[in-house]
C-alpha cells in the first residue's frame, strides 16, 4: 500500500470512527476506561478489512473475539495467556505430571546455560505467539541468530495494535522446556479444544505442523463437523479418538471455568496428556475463512453480562 494510501485510508477511518463509538456507547456497556481499546479494535479492523467489526449483534467468529477482547477482561486472562504463568495455574488446578518439563529461565537468550541443556529441547518466549525453536540437536544450534531473533521478541510487545492486551502485562520471559518427542518430524498433533462458557464444544485438531499442515472440527463426540476453520490448512481425515478422550475433554473444560470462551491446547504423549497454553482471542480475531462465520455459531456465551474493564488495576503495561 503506498503512502497516499495509507493517508487516505486513515483519514476515512477517522471519520467514520466518532459515529461508531457513538453507536456503540448507547447500546453497550462501554465505559471511557474502553476508549483506548476499543479504537485499537477498530483501527486494526478497518486496515485489515475496510470496515468495523459489529459489536451489537455479532455477525460471526471474529466480532465476537472483539467483544471479549472488551467485555470479558479478568486479571487471571493475563497469567493464562502467560506461557509461564500457565504453567502455574495448570499445577493448581490440575496438579503433577500435566506440562512438559521446565529447565531453564531467563531475561535473555544469554542468561541460558546451553551447555548444561540436553540435546534436544524447546525454546519459547512467554509473552507472544510464534517466538519458538525446537532443537533437536543443539550442536546444530545457531546462537547468534537465535539470540537476534529472540531477544528482538523480547522487547517487543506483541499484538497491542490488534487489542490483545493482556500481552503487555506479561513480563517478557526466554525459557527453554522439554521436546516432546524429537525423534519425528513433525511435531505432536494438536489438540485444540475451544470451550464456551467452560464447555468443550469443539475439538480443532491439527496434524503435521511444519510438512502439510492439516486440520479437522471434531464435536464433543468425536464426529468431524465438515468445515475448516483456519484458511492456512487443508482438511484432515486423521482424527481419530484416542483412548483419553473424556479425560481431555475433563482437563480442557477444567481450566476454562469461567471464562466465557477460551481455546485450550493439548497434546499427548503416549499415556501423557501435556497443556500447551491457552488462547483467549486466536489470530486476534482476524480469520478469513468462510469457516469462521461457522464457528462463530458455537460461540454462544451470554453477552448481556460483562466484566467491567480491568486495565487500570493491573501494573502499569509495556508500552
Amino acid at each position: 500500500m503506498t503512502f497516499w494510501n495509507r493517508l487516505s485510508n486513515r483519514l476515512r477511518f477517522e471519520a467514520r470512527f466518532p459515529l461508531k463509538w457513538s453507536h456503540d456507547w448507547v447500546r453497550l456497556p462501554l465505559t471511557w476506561r474502553h476508549f483506548d481499546l476499543y479504537r485499537r479494535i477498530h483501527r486494526d479492523s478497518y486496515r485489515c478489512t475496510g470496515g468495523f467489526p459489529e459489536l451489537v449483534n455479532c455477525r460471526d467468529y471474529n466480532d465476537k473475539i472483539q467483544w471479549l477482547k472488551l467485555f470479558d477482561q479478568q486479571p487471571r486472562t493475563v497469567l493464562c495467556s502467560d506461557k509461564l504463568g500457565v504453567r502455574k495455574v495448570v499445577h493448581d488446578l490440575l496438579g503433577e505430571g500435566f506440562i512438559p518439563d521446565l529447565y531453564q529461565v531467563g531475561d535473555h537468550v544469554y542468561d541460558l546455560d546451553f551447555d548444561s541443556l540436553p540435546k534436544a529441547f524447546v525454546l519459547k518466549t512467554n509473552h507472544d505467539s510464534g517466538t519458538v525453536e525446537l532443537v533437536r540437536d543443539k550442536s546444530t544450534l545457531d546462537r547468534t541468530a537465535i539470540e537476534t531473533r529472540f531477544e528482538k521478541a523480547l522487547g517487543t510487545v506483541f499484538s497491542l495494535a490488534e487489542g490483545e492486551w493482556a500481552y503487555a502485562y506479561i513480563p517478557p520471559k526466554v525459557f527453554v522446556e522439554e521436546f516432546i518427542e524429537p525423534e519425528n518430524p513433525a511435531p505432536p498433533a494438536d489438540y485444540k479444544f475451544h470451550c464456551v462458557e467452560g464447555n468443550m464444544v469443539l475439538l480443532q485438531y491439527i496434524t503435521d505442523r511444519g510438512l502439510d499442515p492439516k486440520e479437522q472440527m471434531i464435536d464433543r463426540n468425536g464426529r468431524d463437523v465438515g468445515f475448516v476453520f483456519d484458511h492456512r490448512f487443508h482438511h484432515g481425515d486423521s482424527f481419530s479418538k484416542p483412548l483419553q478422550w473424556e479425560r481431555m475433554i475433563e482437563i480442557a473444560e477444567t481450566l476454562a471455568a469461567g471464562f466465557k470462551y477460551v481455546r485450550v491446547d493439548l497434546y499427548l504423549s503416549g499415556d501423557r496428556i501435556l497443556v500447551g497454553e491457552m488462547t483467549f482471542w486466536p489470530m486476534a480475531g482476524r480469520y478469513r475463512s468462510d469457516g469462521q462465520k461457522t464457528m462463530g455459531r458455537y460461540l454462544t456465551f451470554d453477552r448481556s453480562t460483562v466484566h467491567p474493564t480491568c486495565l487500570h488495576l493491573l501494573p502499569h503495561p509495556r508500552a
